[in-house]
């Protein structure tokens, strides 16, 4: 289970939408998938680990299934486009694999191997995209057989000329946010070209909610001196690419208010058409928001898609990371619980920008910080081990006997106890007698 859960992490964070690798309709990621699932499985029918939170995992499966099937259900009756209905359902149905993850994550060392993999992740992501990019431009290789080729899966996105947006750059962020909590080796550096990876992909989201992450982390670890110069830093890169720099729909749609007008569009269109049913049912699967199926601010579209209650169920998984980081005794200088709680910081801000949250990209990290955060509160909070009563009249009993063997004047002595009474005088009741050999 161990390598399949390495394994299927990689893939998760490195993997982008699921489709760079993958034979016909199946991908890797869905192989992996099914997989954790027959793990989990059989992991719950002949237990070997701790299942520390399994409860709690199944509980959010079952719910996540409760309230979605009945989007899918709302979704037949008024759109009954059954493909584009499953089709938005299979989005989140990384759900299911929340056992599996919580039974992985049992312990601070499992805490800590995944903390790497993030990290590790991260930085394969930023080398790669900037050797590519270096490739382009000195013109090692042609920029015509790079767009063909990356472009061919629908998971990269070009900008203007040799840089591009692909999904899995979401994982830039959180590595950055991870080296800034941990401060291994290096770190300083390794930040600084994470930073220059992200913003050569122009894209503001991803500065922006890394930009919250990492200065709420700072505060967090009361790093008052690095946080006022990385504040204005991440500021006025923010307002840089805000401002400048165009995001992927000016791409496509030719002019940089474009993308928000979308956004204001899509809000007019929710307020002026919702309705009580919207409030309490959603308008299930398969509904058009302003003429189009997915739109960028994934709590908008639950709202829409599920209802109220798909909401909060949505909001949920962060409050109980809340509740986790707060339990966590040493939260302040523990590296590991301030690098998941505001890699999911990272993840909630990035949502409302662009859907990462309710697809494995950004599902995934959320669900493994979740576990993570609790097997850290979990850890912090247990009590200190007790001595059983049956351990404690055993070692009273081995004190008495080395009481009474002290105390025995037939007991085996040391050479340097027989050496040291060779000269010693004994009193007995007739005199004095010096004993010696």
């Amino acid at each position: 289970m161990r390598i399949l859960f390495t394994i299927s992490l990689l893939e998760l964070f490195i993997g982008g939408g699921g489709r760079l690798i993958h034979v016909g309709p199946i991908s890797l990621r869905m192989v992996l998938f099914a997989l954790c699932l027959c793990a989990t499985v059989v992991a719950i029918m002949f237990p070997r680990r701790k299942s520390d939170g399994l409860m709690l995992a199944i509980s959010l499966a079952l719910a996540y299934l409760v309230i979605h099937v009945g989007g899918m259900l709302v979704g037949a009756i008024y759109s009954g486009d059954t493909p584009k209905i499953f089709g938005e359902f299979q989005q989140s149905l990384y759900w299911l694999a929340a056992p599996f993850l919580a039974l992985m994550l049992q312990s601070e060392a499992d805490v800590e191997k995944t903390a790497r993999l993030v990290v590790l992740s991260g930085l394969i992501l930023t080398f790669g995209y900037l050797a590519i990019v270096v490739a382009l431009i000195t013109g090692v290789v042609g920029l015509g057989m790079a767009r063909s080729l990356l472009t061919s899966g629908g998971e990269v996105q070009f900008r203007s000329g040799e840089f591009f947006i692909y999904k899995g750059f979401l994982y830039l962020g959180i590595a950055a946010v991870f080296l800034v909590a941990y401060r291994r080796r290096f770190w300083i550096p390794l930040v600084i070209i994470v930073a220059i990876a992200m913003v050569l992909t122009f894209t503001r989201g991803f500065l922006l909610s890394g930009s919250v992450a990492i200065f709420g982390l700072l505060c967090a670890q009361r790093r008052w001196r690095t946080a006022l110069p990385a504040l204005i830093l991440m500021g006025a890169g923010v307002l840089f690419l805000w401002v400048y720099v165009p995001s992927t729909e000016d791409v496509s749609g030719g002019r940089y208010e474009a993308s928000t007008n979308q956004r204001l569009q899509d809000i007019g269109y929710m307020i002026d058409h919702v309705t009580a049913n919207t409030l309490i049912t959603g308008e299930g699967y398969a509904s058009l928001i302003d003429n189009r199926y997915q739109i960028e601010n994934t709590f908008l579209w639950v709202l829409w898609k599920l209802g109220v209650v798909g909401l909060v169920f949505w909001i949920v998984p962060f409050l109980l990371c809340v509740r986790y980081y707060f339990k966590i005794s040493d939260r302040r200088t523990n590296p590991a619980a301030n690098a998941y709680m505001f890699g999911v910081v990272l993840i909630y801000v990035q949502t409302n920008m662009n859907p990462f949250l309710n697809n494995p990209i950004g599902l995934s990290f959320v669900l493994v910080a979740l576990f993570s955060l609790r097997t850290l509160a979990r850890i912090t909070n247990a009590p200190p081990p007790q001595t059983s009563p049956s351990g404690s009249k055993r070692s009273s009993q081995r004190e008495l006997s080395s009481i009474e063997h002290q105390r025995d004047p037939h007991a085996e002595q040391c050479p340097e106890d027989e050496a040291k009474d060779d000269h010693q005088e004994l009193v007995r009741p007739g005199g004095s007698i010096r004993v010696g050999r």
